[in-house]
């Protein structure tokens, strides 16, 4: 090789941009959503809730800031603190409607370039009831190492200090939901099923006939701690596992001391059950990385960082950026009744204050562009990546069982018995046609409304399909609607 040949690159394509992405990522801040919690708080006699909430925050903010709080940040005014040694922290108030947000940069301790940037809002509605938003976001500038999300810990206190706490309609408290009778059950599916919920359901089941909480396989509590406010988490029973079964079917249900993860949209005609993870309870024992505890981590960190994703997160708490440009507006408003003396004044104040406006305006629309971008190629990828893996678990599961299946079910057609009702449908179509024929959900639940009578034929058919030697389909869906 001669001197002006070009040097031969070596490694992967990930090796050789390297040095390139760490000299972009001295020169730009990553921002990476962390965890968003959303709260009613609901007023009990002359209870304030508001400033209960509003106290809880400002002392978390205090023991952060680094320098003492101005005088008016105690009674609830905007304030900004900006001095030497401290953190950057700011908080504004608006009187009619009654609205207080703060935001706290908060340097990480251990990461240099690192900082937690945490913005609260708590709006009171016309009702007297109060809502809480509060954003974690992590901001870094320079190396991207990774982190374990978290909630911020004045969560839990204004949970422990107002006496009723909801969550997307549902009452929280700081100890898990038990799922005892059938009565429960039917409260837990109108909320997996609820069309408007964002969060998820997570839901550990007890061992066969138990209903002590201790005999979970997970640390239930503690799930329930980590994710308080971001999830909805329950325990179920033994035998309420079996009201599940009859409510979503086996392949949606979660039993003997597995959990499963019902992630928003559920919908038990169209969903594959990958979609809604189970980690059974010897895979939770054995979990890669540190057995159950390893498996808890997991599990929390993936719920804590999903509460921070979706299209209307701004929506539900508006950037600190624009409620301070509202109250900044609302104040000008209310200043335009002052004497003539000052007209003056109010007009540069207005102009200054409509430019930064244009300025504001171009750059959120810039930012939601990117961000209205970001989270289309997120979902599909999602769901891209859902699919892959609902395929996956089936071929899986396929290759396992298709050849002895085959042979197995070839020479002993005659021995597989034909049920006399189709109760047994979707049982006997595992224990007989597991990797060769797959029925759909929509076909198991219209077979349950089916008023067909000649229930050995549909028995026969299938088994027939098998026994055809042709390739199986990915789907075999039956006309059983009534």
């Amino acid at each position: 090789m001669s001197a002006s040949d070009p040097p031969i690159l070596r490694g992967s394509l990930a090796e050789q941009l390297a040095p390139v992405a760490a000299r972009l990522r001295g020169s730009y801040s990553v921002v990476r959503p962390v965890t968003q919690v959303t709260l009613e708080l609901r007023r009990e006699h002359s209870d304030d809730v508001f400033a209960i909430a509003r106290d809880a925050v400002l002392n978390w903010v205090r023991q952060r800031a680094g320098r003492p709080l101005p005088p008016q940040a105690s009674k609830g005014e905007a304030f900004e603190l900006e001095d030497v040694g401290s953190q950057r922290t700011a908080a504004v108030s608006i009187d009619k409607p009654r609205y207080w947000a703060a935001r706290l940069d908060d340097s990480d301790k251990e990461v240099p370039q690192r900082s937690w940037v945490t913005e609260v809002g708590i709006a009171e509605r016309p009702d007297n009831s109060v809502v809480l938003g509060v954003r974690l976001v992590c901001v870094t500038r320079g190396a991207d190492s990774t982190f374990s999300p978290s909630i911020s810990r004045f969560v839990r206190t204004i949970i422990e200090r107002c006496p009723n706490v909801f969550l997307e309609g549902r009452q929280i408290d700081q100890v898990p939901w038990s799922v005892q009778s059938e009565e429960d059950v039917e409260t837990l599916v109108a909320l997996i099923e609820h069309p408007s919920r964002r969060l998820d359901v997570i839901v550990c089941a007890l061992p066969e006939g138990s209903e002590d909480p201790a005999t979970a396989t997970v640390d239930v509590r503690q799930i329930h701690m980590r994710t308080l406010g971001v999830a909805h988490v329950a325990v179920i029973t033994g035998p309420a596992s079996f009201y599940l079964s009859d409510r979503v079917g086996k392949e949606f249900s979660v039993f003997r001391g597995a959990v499963r993860t019902y992630r928003s949209g559920f919908n038990i005609a169209q969903d594959e059950p990958f979609r809604h993870p189970l980690s059974l309870s010897n895979r939770i024992i054995d979990w890669p990385g540190g057995g159950r505890e390893g498996y808890e981590l997991f599990l929390i960190g993936q719920t804590l960082m999903r509460s921070a994703s979706g299209h209307d997160v701004e929506h539900q708490l508006p950037p600190f950026t624009e409620v301070r440009r509202v109250a900044a507006q609302l104040k000008l408003d209310a200043a335009k009744g002052v004497s003539t003396s000052v007209s003056d004044l109010l007009h540069l104040a207005e102009n200054e204050i409509r430019e930064l406006r244009d300025s504001l305006e171009k750059d959120r629309s810039t930012y939601q562009g990117l961000v209205d971008q970001y989270e289309r190629e997120r979902d599909q990828g999602r769901e891209e990546a859902q699919q892959a893996q609902a395929v996956n678990g089936y071929l899986r599961q396929r290759i396992r069982v298709l050849e002895t299946a085959l042979k197995s079910l070839s020479k002993n057609a005659a021995a597989v018995p034909i049920p006399s009702s189709l109760d047994q449908l979707e049982s006997w179509c595992r224990d007989y046609l597991s990797g060769a024929v797959e029925l759909h959900n929509r076909a198991i639940q219209g077979s349950k409304k089916s008023r067909f009578e000649d229930y050995a034929l549909i028995y026969k058919a299938l088994l027939l399909r098998l026994l055809s030697g042709r390739m199986p389909e990915r789907w075999c869906q039956l006309n059983l609607a009534p």
